[in-house]
């Protein structure tokens, strides 16, 4: 039950940010797309956020504008009554994208393909500053990539910022000193710079002893397609 909530919820969150991303308009601000994310929102009937709405125009001064042109991110983690998505996407507005952002976009496919139930959490970790060493470029967050998810059915209390807080905790982050089995619902976000370009991707993943699956997309291929 808990997966097939988080599964319809992370669909809802790719319409939105599908919706989002199509909604920009040349000369937005932070705050004004930020505002744009929250009214779209409510059209999904979304109750919150797991972590407020991440947008970055060309790098991480607060007080750019979208141009054509501009290297934009975006990060939504909406709510639901008991379970929340975790989206995310990198492109350049209305022009051909960088290489940074497919190496993103690689970087996070190659990430949750890595993803199994014989690996440890932290070897995905591992993984993915090997794979940033190996194109040239360097993870963003370099203590983690990503989180253990908990639904409103495990934390029936304080949801969803007790949720938020045991993801905050070392064993359930995907970094290096975590050598705990993958079993659960993992959101993957490995971002990664390149000079003074920041750009990442975002999803979510599941495993157990048989399954394996990347939730709200038909497979592995789709992810980072928008």
């Amino acid at each position: 039950m808990m997966l097939a909530r988080f599964e319809e919820t992370q669909k809802k969150s790719i319409l939105l940010l599908r919706k989002v991303y199509a909604s920009l308009e040349v000369d937005m601000s932070i705050d004004d797309i930020q505002q744009q994310i929250r009214s779209i929102a409510h059209q999904y009937e979304f109750q919150g956020w797991f972590r407020p709405p991440f947008v970055r125009i060309d790098g991480k001064q607060s007080n750019r504008r979208l141009h054509k042109g501009s290297l934009i991110q975006l990060h939504l983690q909406p709510t639901s009554e008991d379970s929340f998505g975790s989206v995310g996407l990198s492109k350049n507005f209305q022009a051909v994208d960088q290489p940074v952002v497919q190496i993103a976009q690689e970087l996070c496919h190659a990430t949750c393909t890595f993803a199994n139930r014989w690996k440890c959490v932290g070897e995905l970790f591992v993984f993915a500053r090997s794979w940033c060493t190996n194109h040239r470029v360097e993870l963003e967050h370099r203590y983690h990539i990503g989180h253990r998810c908990f639904s409103k059915e495990e934390l029936p209390i304080g949801w969803p910022y007790g949720a938020r807080a045991l993801a905050l905790l070392r064993r359930n982050q995907v970094q290096w000193y975590n050598p705990r089995r993958m079993k659960g619902l993992f959101a993957i976000h490995p971002f990664v710079q390149k000079y003074d370009q920041f750009a990442g991707f975002a999803e979510l993943v599941y495993v157990d002893e048989n399954t394996k699956k990347v939730l709200g997309r038909d497979s592995f291929d789709d992810i980072g397609v928008w």
